[in-house]
C-alpha cells in the first residue's frame, strides 16, 4: 500500500514530505505510545502511528527504520521536531483519528501486517581508530539531556552503514545501544558509549556514573522500572530497557555498584 493511500484513508495532513515520499510502499504498521514497544517492533516497511510528538520519537523511528510517522489524535509536533524529521528524511503526517481507530481503518483497508514474522552531534566522537583490526568509537553521554539523547547511537549507526555492516546486525546493535544510551540519560549523571567494531562482531559498552542498581535480577524483569513520572510521560520508563538490550544482543553482561554506577556490555555477531 502506498503512503499516499494511507494518507487518504486516515484523512491525514502531510507535515514533512513531498509527492515522492508519498509513493513509498508500506506493508506494515505499528501503533504504540511506548518507546520500548516501538523499538521492539521488528516490522519492515512500516509506518508508525503514535501520539508521542517529542524529538525522541524521531530518533526512535529513524533507529528502527520506519517508513513514516503518523501522529494520531490530532497531535501536532513542534517545529524543531519537524526539522529533525527533515534532517532524517522521515515523512511526517497527522490525523484526527485516535490510535485505535487509525489502526483499525488501515487493517480494514488491507494493511494487515505480519505478526508471525515478528515472532520468528551530542556525544562528540572523541576516538575513531583502527587497532589490530578493531575500530573503536567513543561518545560522551550526559544524564538528563533529552534534547541530545540518542545521538551517540545515531552517529555510530551512520558509520556502521558506511562500513557496509549487514542490516540485521546493524538493527540489533542500534536498538541495544539506543536503550543503553537512554538508560544513561534517564538514570545516571553522565556516561560513555563504546562501539568496538571487528570483522566478526560488534561490541557495545555503556558505562555510567550514577546511583547503580541494587538488585540486577529484579531490574532485568520486564515491566520493572524506577523511572520518574516525568520520564514516563515521554513514553520511556516502561521497564523494557535492560530486557531489550539482552534480547537484541548475542552476548549480554551487566555489572553495577550501588552509589557508583553501572556497566553494560553487549555483543552482536556479524
Amino acid at each position: 500500500m502506498k503512503l499516499r493511500k494511507i494518507k487518504e484513508i486516515l484523512r491525514a495532513e502531510v507535515l514533512m514530505g513531498d509527492d515522492r515520499d508519498l509513493e513509498v510502499d508500506v506493508t506494515n504498521a505499528c501503533g504504540a505510545d511506548l518507546i520500548s514497544d516501538i523499538l521492539a517492533d521488528m516490522k519492515k516497511n512500516a509506518v508508525l502511528l503514535t501520539g508521542l510528538t517529542h524529538k525522541q520519537i524521531i530518533q526512535t523511528a529513524s533507529m528502527s527504520e520506519f517508513a513514516a510517522i503518523i501522529f494520531v489524535r490530532g497531535k501536532y509536533p513542534a517545529r524543531d521536531v519537524i526539522e529533525l524529521a527533515r534532517e532524517n528524511h522521515l515523512p511526517l503526517l497527522r490525523t484526527e483519528y485516535p490510535l485505535y481507530e487509525s489502526c483499525g481503518l488501515l487493517y480494514e483497508a488491507g494493511l494487515r501486517g505480519d505478526y508471525y514474522r515478528k515472532k520468528g552531534e551530542m556525544g562528540e566522537q572523541i576516538e575513531e581508530k583502527q587497532l589490530s583490526g578493531v575500530m573503536r568509537l567513543v561518545y560522551k553521554v550526559s544524564g538528563g539531556d533529552f534534547n541530545n539523547a540518542g545521538k551517540a547511537t545515531e552517529q555510530a549507526k551512520k558509520i556502521l552503514k558506511q562500513l557496509g555492516i549487514n542490516p540485521s546486525a546493524m538493527r540489533k546493535v542500534s536498538i541495544a545501544a539506543y536503550e543503553a544510551e537512554m538508560n544513561i540519560v534517564i538514570h545516571a549523571y553522565r556516561g560513555k558509549m563504546f562501539f568496538n567494531i571487528t570483522p566478526s562482531y560488534i561490541e557495545v559498552i555503556a558505562e555510567d556514573e550514577g546511583p547503580g542498581i541494587e538488585d540486577i535480577e529484579l531490574a532485568m524483569q520486564e515491566g520493572f522500572s524506577t523511572a520518574p513520572e516525568r520520564v514516563r510521560e515521554l513514553g520511556f520508563g516502561a521497564g523494557m530497557g535492560l530486557p531489550n538490550m539482552k534480547k537484541f544482543s548475542d552476548v549480554f553482561e551487566i555489572t553495577s555498584v550501588v552509589g557508583k554506577g553501572t556497566r553494560v556490555k553487549m555483543l552482536v555477531n556479524l
